[in-house]
């Protein structure tokens, strides 16, 4: 093969000129490849290295784009099974018995101070209740407007439950409970299970307390936990402007003032629902942000 020029070359076979860059000439001859125009070996090996950083690059992203996803369906799901609530199978003995409700030896009215707001609580009765949280509300929550006007920060959540017949009978579970702010609300999805409900068997307290530790474990109770307090029926007021709030005093009552005002002294969580999902919630929303981030830089 001579090359003529910078645009043809000889066919060594016929003496035809050919354009350079020709792989084949007419007469059959196939031209050798140049070796002038062979990568080097370090071109090669960029283009190697440039190939595998691409690959792996793209790669990464899939991963990452992966464990978005994964986790953003995890945390879903987690939101809708958290609250979910137990079968009267999982149901604790304890959450059969009425509430337990007394007059002796009441201790006289007495200060409790939360928050540097100083109430009046007096006793009513002794109580006693083992139940099933349906439904609850928190009275720090942004929506709650009430609270935060009237400076009630003694009554730091409500808790809406059922035990007895309303387990027996299962109709919690075909149900749907939820909280206003001082109200605790149900749905019945036809007639029929409407006649199962006993309203002498769901209460919604307003859960008073003082105590910093039991505070906590209170806030931290969700719909489905089994839970067990003691304490005082009880009604409180604040001096300084003049808020008083009564309690109920019996279980078959409705309406207005139905709810139980309770001074807890003692607080238990028998038993825990879903701990499964309420563990993996929290990780997989902060594994969603750290895969989104990632995927962002990638």
């Amino acid at each position: 093969m001579v090359r003529n020029n910078e645009e043809t070359m000889t066919c060594p076979q016929c003496r035809c000129y050919c354009p350079e860059d020709a792989r084949d000439c007419p007469c059959g001859y196939r031209f050798p490849a140049d070796e002038s125009a062979k990568p080097s070996p370090y071109a090669r090996q960029k283009k190697t290295i440039l190939s595998f950083v691409s690959g792996a690059a793209g790669t990464r992203s899939k991963l990452f784009r992966l464990g978005f996803l994964l986790c953003l369906l995890i945390w879903v799901l987690a939101m809708v099974f958290d609250d979910r609530l137990p079968p009267e199978s999982a149901i604790l003995p304890q959450l059969f018995a009425e509430p337990l409700q007394t007059d002796e030896d009441l201790p006289p009215p007495f200060q409790v101070t939360r928050k540097k707001v100083t109430y009046i609580v007096t006793p009513l009765f002794h109580y006693e209740l083992a139940g099933l949280v349906v439904s609850q509300h928190r009275s720090d929550s942004l929506l709650d407007i009430s609270h935060r006007r009237w400076r009630d920060h003694l009554n730091i959540k409500d808790l809406c439950v059922v035990w007895g017949r309303n387990i027996r009978s299962g109709v919690y579970r075909e149900m749907k409970f939820w909280n206003r702010d001082f109200t605790c609300m149900c749905r019945f999805p036809d007639g029929d299970i409407a006649a199962l409900f006993s309203g002498s068997h769901l209460s919604n307290n307003h859960i008073l307390c003082a105590d910093d530790k039991m505070s906590r474990r209170i806030l931290n109770t969700r719909p489905g936990d089994q839970v067990y307090f003691k304490g005082y029926l009880a009604s409180y007021s604040q001096p300084a402007n003049q808020f008083f709030r009564g309690s109920s005093t019996v279980r078959d009552d409705t309406g207005n003032g139905a709810c139980e005002t309770v001074f807890v002294t003692e607080f238990r969580v028998l038993k825990r629902a879903n701990r499964g999902w309420r563990a993996v919630k929290p990780l997989a929303l902060l594994g969603g942000a750290a895969f989104l981030v990632a995927l962002l830089l990638a």
